[in-house]
């Protein structure tokens, strides 16, 4: 065999994988993204007298506080009927998509350890990241769900719309958790920052008020519709509540859904060298 032949035949070992193979060496790995969280979230509270009961006091307990200072003091309540359904379904959902982001942007560094050690494709450290909030979450839907029925509503086809909405919340946290782990991995700063971004994120997505009855500028209205978290909301509103759903919030929930999610990738596979050293 001549040294042409040898050399075509050598392989790079320090070359990345190509995408498919770096896919099915996540899907292979998938027991870490769904294990590890799992048993985080058992460990988590254990030293609080409540325990996992945190995992439903904490949207309660925001959902009270922000009933009473808006929906009693200040009155937001303007265009909304039910509006304790109304904050219902706006601080669970924001409060998911605020826990997956948070933790995403520490995860690479609370990891470096593992990362430093185990070879392993790294996106599972912020899909296991997805996975535990969405377990902690499920408990609290079931409650919401049941809040809400106690606030009058009544289940309909409609509600059955929410199964998609919930399926792109994931979607939308997946993509928002890989940008945000690939930044915070080289933005130590960044969790500092994302509590101040979080809080203006909470008032720009009409989680404790209707845009439709408070902000009466149509060109300012389609502005709302640009912000994901919102879309998300709202189109969840639809399903349970009945609330209106402007046609500009479904396309820009489908655009968030379908781009987020690849750019995200993209964007975290170019840095993955990289995390560790």
């Amino acid at each position: 065999m001549d040294d042409a032949t040898s050399a075509r035949r050598l392989v790079d070992l320090t070359a990345p994988p190509s995408t498919g193979a770096y896919l099915r060496e996540v899907w292979r790995r998938r027991e870490f993204a769904v294990v590890v969280p799992a048993q985080d979230l058992r460990a988590q509270n254990m030293d609080t007298a409540l325990g996992q009961l945190w995992h439903l006091l904490n949207p309660a307990l925001l959902v009270g506080v922000y009933f009473f200072i808006f929906g009693v003091l200040l009155d937001t309540r303007r265009g909304v009927d039910n509006f304790l359904g109304f904050l219902i379904v706006g601080i669970v959902l924001f409060h998911l998509t605020q826990r997956v982001v948070q933790d995403a942007a520490v995860c690479m560094v609370r990891n470096m350890g593992l990362i430093r050690s185990i070879q392993f494709p790294r996106i599972l450290l912020p899909l296991a990241t997805v996975n535990g909030q969405t377990l902690a979450f499920l408990p609290a839907l079931a409650v919401a769900l049941l809040a809400i029925l106690a606030t009058g509503e009544r289940p309909s086809l409609r509600w059955l719309l929410v199964l998609a909405v919930l399926a792109a919340v994931y979607v939308f946290n997946v993509g928002a958790a890989l940008l945000v782990a690939r930044i915070g991995a080289s933005v130590r700063d960044l969790e500092r920052l994302l509590p101040h971004l979080m809080r203006l994120l909470f008032y720009g997505s009409g989680v404790i008020f209707s845009v439709e009855a408070f902000v009466t500028s149509e060109a300012w209205r389609r502005v709302f519709a640009l912000n994901p978290v919102y879309d998300l909301i709202t189109c969840a509103r639809w399903c349970l509540l009945g609330t209106g759903v402007d046609r500009s919030v479904v396309i820009g929930l489908v655009a968030w859904c379908a781009v987020l999610p690849v750019a995200g990738f993209i964007a975290f596979r170019s840095a993955e060298r990289r995390f560790g050293s």
